[in-house]
């Protein structure tokens, strides 16, 4: 289930826990990363915190390169 008002989704809810996507520096958000926090949805505690590349900034990367 999507989290969400009208003009942004904030995070998802998927099998019990919910995820946040990040755009803090201090989590490691940046130009290229994507940050995902992870809470359990009962107790609250936060599980992860996982970094990803991001794929549409590495597209747009490509795309200024041709």
């Amino acid at each position: 289930m999507e989290l969400r008002c009208p003009h942004k989704k904030h995070g998802e809810l998927v099998d019990g826990v919910i995820e946040i996507k990040c755009s803090s520096r201090f989590c490691g958000a940046a130009n290229g990363v994507v940050v995902i926090h992870r809470w359990d949805a009962l107790s609250g505690e936060r599980l992860e915190d996982r970094r990803f590349a991001d794929p549409v900034a590495a597209r747009q990367q490509k795309g200024a390169r041709l």
